[in-house]
């Protein structure tokens, strides 16, 4: 798989985040958290490729939008990825 999952605190703050990276020229989409990745919140995530994931950030420093968590995807599940936005 070739996917990353960042995960959002609300579906608003996904739909903000998919509207941001859609500007900056990011393909995204919107969906639920899978199953196990998230104990608590409403479980929306923004699902962007993997080789996306440096320029995303980047975009969401600059809109002044963080990631709750961020996971990618790879042959054995799913593992989270750090970052920092500082």
């Amino acid at each position: 798989m070739n996917d990353t999952i960042i995960v959002c605190r609300s579906i608003t703050h996904a739909q903000r985040m998919s509207a941001a990276m859609r500007r900056a020229g990011i393909n995204n989409w919107i969906s639920r958290v899978p199953a196990g990745l998230v104990k608590s919140g409403c479980g929306y995530a923004v699902h962007i490729r993997t080789q996306s994931l440096s320029q995303g950030l980047q975009v969401l420093q600059r809109e002044h939008i963080p990631p709750v968590r961020i996971f990618t995807a790879g042959e054995s599940g799913y593992r989270e990825v750090s970052y920092d936005l500082s």
